[in-house]
């Protein structure tokens, strides 16, 4: 049976590239790993609108807690793709392997991410001094901690950091009071507002950092399928519009693959600027945190982050879209 592409394209209400009709048996597989936050929100529209599938790809999404753990699949060949921010992308790039970075796919809003506490002698960012922090290890949240002791000059001895496993684990340590501060994204604020005495403290201008990240390849899955990785991100490019434009159609899609209410599933939307591009920011960005993080003993071996890109898709989809200098 054949897809139907223009119908879905003019219901989508948007002037795209419409690829040939598809064959389902032409649908190209592709496994893709994504978080289980807003972090994968276009993935998860792309798959649930039949974006995907209207650009050749029959695409299985595998959930994981973090993104983290979408390369680490990667890495050990589980599946083909994988999102994550840049301390997660510099940190796994550093060790060797055969992801590439295909595309950026969104900046963290300043305010999407938050720094909650529920000790009420927390007055400023100093006294959290001898304070439990929630961590998330491996993940930019344990990068954006360091740069946060940084510029708060505080030594990381002074805190005690408590690393957990996912965003639930996190909340119910607050919950519980096993946990004095920890940051927490759009979608979550209303649980931990509820929690008793808690209070936002500030957002991200505090670590003087905010976050990107970034949608990779398998190398192996690109030489395979080399002319069609274009269409991968005309796929990831409709469903960000999707995003924008139609935000509460895109929340039911999500809350019904993520299993979330759907007015959390609209607030996530609200904690990134999704964008799919490549600039000399976005690449800056990933050498500056690899720098930083070789610098401070969170990355051990130095690398040129140049060699882990792969532009040439993006190039041909969307050549206004990437600014990287030779």
């Amino acid at each position: 049976m054949k897809t139907i592409i223009l119908a879905l394209a003019l219901a989508l209400g948007a002037n795209f590239f419409v690829p040939a009709e598809v064959e389902a048996a032409d649908l190209i597989k592709i496994r893709i790993g994504v978080d289980s936050s807003s972090f994968s929100y276009q993935y998860r529209v792309a798959k649930g609108a039949g974006l995907f599938e209207k650009y050749g790809f029959d695409a299985e999404l595998f959930t994981f807690s973090y993104g983290i753990d979408t390369l680490n699949a990667a890495i050990l060949g589980e599946t083909d793709s994988a999102q994550a921010a840049d301390f997660a992308v510099a940190s796994r790039l550093s060790v060797g392997n055969n992801l590439r970075i295909l595309t950026h796919i969104l900046t963290y809003n300043i305010d999407g991410t938050q720094l909650w506490i529920r000790d009420p002698s927390v007055k400023t960012a100093a006294d959290l001094k001898g304070k439990r922090l929630g961590v998330q290890k491996g993940t930019v949240n344990e990068y954006v901690w360091g740069r946060f002791f940084l510029k708060q000059n505080i030594n990381p001895d002074e805190v005690e950091q408590i690393y957990l496993g996912s965003n639930a684990e996190l909340l119910a340590a607050f919950q519980s009071n096993e946990l004095d501060a920890l940051w927490v994204s759009q979608e979550y604020v209303s649980v931990a507002a509820a929690v008793e005495n808690a209070r936002k403290l500030g957002n991200y201008e505090l670590a003087g950092f905010n976050p990107r990240a970034f949608g990779l390849l398998d190398i192996r899955f690109i030489e395979a399928n080399k002319t069609k990785i274009p269409d991968f991100l005309r796929a990831l490019e409709e469903a960000t519009v999707f995003l924008k434009d139609k935000p509460d159609e895109a929340a039911k899609i999500i809350a019904d693959d993520i299993k979330i209410p759907v007015d959390a599933a609209r607030e996530g939307i609200k904690t990134y600027t999704y964008e799919i591009r490549f600039l000399q920011e976005d690449l800056q960005d990933v050498i500056d945190v690899a720098d930083w993080s070789i610098k401070n003993g969170l990355i051990k071996n130095a690398y040129d982050v140049r060699n882990t890109l792969y532009l040439d898709a993006i190039r041909e989809a969307f050549p206004n879209k990437v600014a990287v200098k030779d």
